[in-house]
């Protein structure tokens, strides 16, 4: 199953900015909205009949331009993204004990996004 957010993590969601708590927090609740609507915006026949209780999840990062950006920071920007997954019950659980990631980034695309492609391992 793939799924397309179209834009990169939010600067806020970064474990390293210096945001405030709250606005870190909402962000938070945003991006897993985003992923829980996404989800529910998806053909019935797309979405797993229940949750995948082993997934390996392919996140492709897709940026306009050619800024340096740094790889672990996007990953960890994700999480939220990660926990509406589950709250949407693609995935059972996102511990390193259901699920495997595998990264990647391209520049110079012609869209900034955030591109999940799920598929269940055994």
């Amino acid at each position: 199953m793939r799924i397309i957010i179209p834009n990169l993590p939010p600067r806020d969601a970064n474990p390293n900015t210096k945001a405030h708590y709250m606005r870190k927090a909402n962000t938070a609740r945003n991006m897993k909205d985003v992923m829980i609507a996404t989800v529910l915006e998806l053909p019935t026949m797309d979405r797993p009949k229940k949750p995948m209780n082993k997934a390996h999840i392919s996140i492709t990062f897709q940026a306009v331009d050619k800024r340096r950006r740094d790889f672990d920071n996007l990953f960890s920007a994700c999480k939220a993204y990660i926990d509406g997954l589950v709250a949407s019950d693609i995935l059972v659980d996102d511990s390193v004990k259901h699920v495997s990631y595998s990264l990647y980034y391209e520049s110079a695309t012609d869209h900034d996004r955030t591109i999940f492609d799920i598929e269940e391992s055994t």
